[in-house]
């Protein structure tokens, strides 16, 4: 298995344990899981992250993220806060889409990168473990107590 198939195998078993997770909760995206985060807030910040990884990797846009992407000095509250505003009143369909298409994009991304990159440690392997799938991670815990 290459490196670039060994994380795309990663991403999809990461993916799919989300997607289990999230299924459960279908219906109820608004349960609040602290801090007034909502399951539909952190759909949306999972898909901002997924594509802050291509902008990093690529520059490529970050949908509703004017202002924001590139702010100086860099900070991560105000970025996160930021961008949970802006689709804190967006309909539920939007942000599944944009759930949906930003990992799309990160999955099409890493199958165009080398085996270098893809390599444990490469640079693509590192943005997506920070920013792609496991920061899935730092979320799971929230969304299965809300289960």
């Amino acid at each position: 298995m290459t490196n670039r198939d060994e994380l795309l195998a990663q991403m999809n078993v990461a993916r799919t344990e989300l997607e289990s997770v999230i299924a459960t909760l279908r219906g109820r995206e608004d349960i609040d899981l602290g801090d007034g985060w909502r399951v539909r807030d952190v759909l949306a910040h999972i898909a901002l992250w997924e594509r802050v990884s291509a902008w990093w990797l690529t520059g490529a846009d970050v949908p509703h993220a004017e202002g924001l992407v590139g702010m100086e000095p860099w900070d991560l509250n105000a970025f996160n806060e930021g961008m949970r505003e802006r689709w804190r009143l967006r309909p539920l369909s939007e942000v599944y889409e944009e759930f949906a298409a930003a990992h799309e994009a990160l999955v099409a991304l890493v199958s165009d990168s080398s085996e270098e990159d893809c390599a444990t440690g490469g640079r693509v392997w590192v943005r997506n473990d920070e920013c792609g799938t496991g920061h899935y991670r730092e979320h799971m815990a929230a969304l299965e107590t809300a289960r």
